[in-house]
């Protein structure tokens, strides 16, 4: 009798100190906190069919169009700091290997991207790093593009005709892509999912 009574209000205890330890946890934690890119494929698009002399005073452009947030619900958010990196050979590593690969190995990533290319630091910057400030949950990138040289770039296999875009044959599935990638943070572990962004730059009849 003396055991069992002893089991019971052991068991009891235990419980107690259980949820009183999940009430603080809650009040403190809910959720996983993660960095990771809000939108990881932003999308942007240039006329480009400027001749070259109106190439040579195009300047380079700054966009906003990249977030990294941090993820969890907590009562104080604190200041983070996250290391990014231009990431342009795994990207073009996926597309390489979407020339050749058989069919039923082609990945989503290699069907979208197989006609494109990857580009690095000769056409775009990003700051080696950005700062989700005390208390906020987002912090925006901008992305320094080269418009010259994006301009100049393959224009006879990257443009597409007024005759092309009328043309609905014709698969609009060239693009330029700025990668990048979260490497590190002060604070909080990456969401691998989503540690990878970007930015794609598509020929449209508009102008940027």
């Amino acid at each position: 009798m003396k055991l069992s009574y002893f089991r019971t209000t052991t068991l009891f205890v235990l419980s107690f100190f259980l949820f009183v330890s999940c009430e603080k946890k809650l009040q403190t934690e809910f959720g996983n906190s993660n960095i990771y890119f809000s939108n990881i494929s932003p999308v942007m698009s240039f006329k480009g069919t400027e001749t070259l002399s109106n190439i040579s005073s195009q300047a380079d452009t700054t966009v906003l169009l990249v977030g990294v947030y941090r993820s969890g619900i907590v009562e104080n958010l604190q200041e983070i700091t996250v290391t990014l990196a231009i990431d342009s050979a795994y990207l073009q590593s996926i597309i390489v290997a979407a020339q050749t690969v058989l069919p039923s190995a082609m990945t989503d990533m290699m069907t979208k991207y197989k006609s494109s290319k990857a580009f690095g630091s000769s056409m775009f910057s990003i700051p080696a790093t950005v700062v989700i400030p005390q208390g906020e949950r987002k912090v925006t990138v901008p992305v320094t593009i080269r418009k010259s040289r994006i301009k100049l770039y393959d224009n006879t296999y990257f443009n597409y005709s007024p005759a092309d875009f009328a043309n609905a044959n014709i698969i609009k599935n060239r693009m330029m892509l700025l990668p990048i990638k979260i490497t590190a943070t002060s604070e909080l572990p990456i969401l691998e999912a989503q540690q990878r962004c970007t930015l794609q730059i598509t020929k449209s009849l508009v102008i940027l």
